[in-house]
């Protein structure tokens, strides 16, 4: 599995993830906010008893606990620092803070955590160095921790704050976001449309690394595609254009929509776009994708197609 991070608009006690993570006090007691969901999601007086049988947790610091009634199978307490002007500590103890909840996830077998951001509710943190710290934080731990594979999901309530945290994801740790439409200028499917049926299967590791998506980042890395649910949307880079949608079932007969507009793409053949799209998709879905030899690929492919050179020696076309 790719480490990653992803930030969603959605509750943080309805993310499937193996832990989530509690915005917590030192003296690890239900609070409002974050906290007062998990507890009643959880059950109150078993996830309090789980903590007074703990009884305190360092600022700084995190500490875990079950899950019992969330979807997730543990809760780590994390305890982030009060706002007093940020020269008393507070960003050390922001980020140990997120560091030591990872630390508990990964002792614990854990492959994903959900985070809340940590100390920007009524610890009063500033909204906008609180995600600084947070996504240096994560990405600094994964960075440090190559043999660890993460998914770390942050759940926000608001537009801004979801807003907010993808910008500092982009310029932090680009390399660790998870691909989502608004990260490219992505043109919708045109009416000119077909459909077919694509068959083959992928592993989860496969599958995992289609869902980690493509952020364009040189000339040469023509594709741009990111994943909603099941449904993999795959735009050219340089046009927008959406080229492909593939929503992946699990009896692995894949319904392909392609574009079928001529001032988009060329092609009309069936076979052809199932072998096209075939090949792409091995490309896409390698641990580490490589759109620089994808490209190489393609252009050797074309050349040989047009018989502009009669043998891998000679590119001149002069035999």
């Amino acid at each position: 599995m790719k480490s990653s991070i992803e930030i969603r608009k959605t509750s943080i006690t309805d993310l499937g993830t193996d832990a989530i993570v509690n915005a917590a006090n030192e003296f690890l007691a239900a609070g409002g906010g974050v906290c007062g969901a998990i507890f009643r999601a959880a059950g109150h007086s078993r996830l309090q008893e789980a903590c007074d049988a703990i009884g305190h947790c360092d600022t700084g610091n995190a500490v875990i606990t079950p899950g019992f009634n969330l979807k997730a199978k543990f809760v780590i307490h994390a305890v982030g620092p009060r706002w007093i002007d940020g020269s008393h500590g507070e960003p050390e103890k922001l980020r140990g803070a997120y560091k030591n909840a990872l630390l508990r996830a990964v002792e614990n077998g854990c492959s994903s955590v959900g985070f809340p951001l940590i100390s920007s509710g009524i610890y009063g943190y500033p909204q906008e160095q609180a995600w600084n710290e947070a996504v240096s934080a994560c990405a600094g731990f994964l960075r440090e921790h190559p043999e660890t594979h993460l998914k770390i999901i942050f759940a926000v309530l608001s537009d801004t704050v979801l807003e907010n945290g993808r910008k500092s994801l982009r310029l932090i740790a680009p390399d660790l976001k998870v691909a989502e439409k608004s990260d490219w200028q992505a043109a919708e499917m045109p009416e000119k449309r077909g459909n077919f049926i694509l068959e083959r299967t992928f592993t989860p590791d496969q599958m995992d690394a289609l869902r980690h998506g493509n952020i364009p980042k040189a000339q040469e890395d023509k594709w741009f595609w990111y994943m909603e649910g099941d449904t993999l949307h795959a735009h050219r880079s340089w046009t927008g254009h959406c080229i492909y949608i593939v929503e992946f079932r699990a009896n692995g007969k894949h319904s392909v929509t392609v574009n079928r507009d001529p001032e988009q793409y060329k092609v009309t053949d069936y076979d052809a776009d199932r072998e096209r799209l075939n090949e792409l998709l091995d490309w896409w879905s390698m641990p580490q994708y490589d759109h620089y030899n994808e490209w190489m690929a393609e252009t050797l492919a074309t050349i040989r197609k047009n018989g502009w050179f009669k043998n891998d020696g000679d590119l001149s076309g002069n035999g």
